[in-house]
């Protein structure tokens, strides 16, 4: 799909381009299905809602699912950015096989991460974490939203060096 679909119809000018499908996606034999796939070079990604539960059940339910999607569609936008699967910390950018290991998963990029989308980017850090914590205000995601306002008040209260490019 990611070469067949998505990498013709990528404007050369859009940062990404990032599919949406409810059907399950196989990445080839000897897989069983994967939550979402994504090219470290060619910008370009899909993630499927196939396994994500129902939106429409019990509020927790709903709550789950959309989790599970923002989870897997910023996991999948990481990789469109050129960033690997994370094995220094618990990050968003940690691999999952499986739905429980999805959502042990935090929203957020550990240090190392997020200085690569910082910088992929050209992202002020305080705002992109004041953006993130009325997002997840918006959104009832009460603990990644004090992450994202410590990160923010850490940063503001620390000097911080200008990166070269």
């Amino acid at each position: 799909m990611l070469d067949k679909v998505l990498k013709p119809k990528r404007p050369t000018n859009a940062v990404a381009v990032l599919g949406l499908t409810a059907s399950d996606l196989w990445p080839g034999k000897g897989w069983n299905y994967v939550f979402g796939q994504a090219s470290l070079s060619d910008r370009v990604g899909v993630w499927s809602l196939a396994r994500f539960g129902n939106l429409e059940g019990s509020r927790a339910e709903s709550q789950r699912v959309r989790m599970r999607t923002f989870k897997v569609a910023l996991h999948e936008t990481g990789h469109m950015l050129g960033i690997a699967h994370c094995t220094a910390y618990e990050c968003l950018m940690n691999g999952s096989n499986h739905l429980a290991e999805a959502d042990s998963r935090p929203l957020w990029l550990c240090p190392e991460c997020v200085q690569k989308v910082w910088w992929a980017c050209h992202a002020d850090p305080v705002k992109r974490y004041e953006a993130l914590v009325e997002f997840g205000k918006q959104h009832d995601l009460g603990t990644e939203v004090e992450f994202w306002q410590e990160s923010a008040n850490r940063l503001r209260d620390e000097p911080r060096a200008t990166p070269e490019r």
